[in-house]
């Protein structure tokens, strides 16, 4: 599945990814190999916040 199918379920589905309270407390997150894609459910779809490479420190996500 590529980044943007799986962009394109998550906007479907908002709730797929995982939940990161930490970052907000409606912040998602989707692994896309070696990145990590921050999202906040919409009403209509998802707003990607963020996409960052997944070795970095999660306190610097944002």
């Amino acid at each position: 599945m590529s980044s943007f199918e799986k962009l394109e379920l998550a906007a479907q589905h908002p709730k797929m990814g995982a939940a990161r309270p930490e970052l907000s407390m409606t912040a998602r997150i989707l692994v896309e190999g070696r990145y990590i894609v921050i999202y906040e459910p919409q009403s209509e779809g998802v707003l990607v916040v963020a996409i960052v490479h997944g070795m970095r420190d999660p306190e610097h996500w944002m």
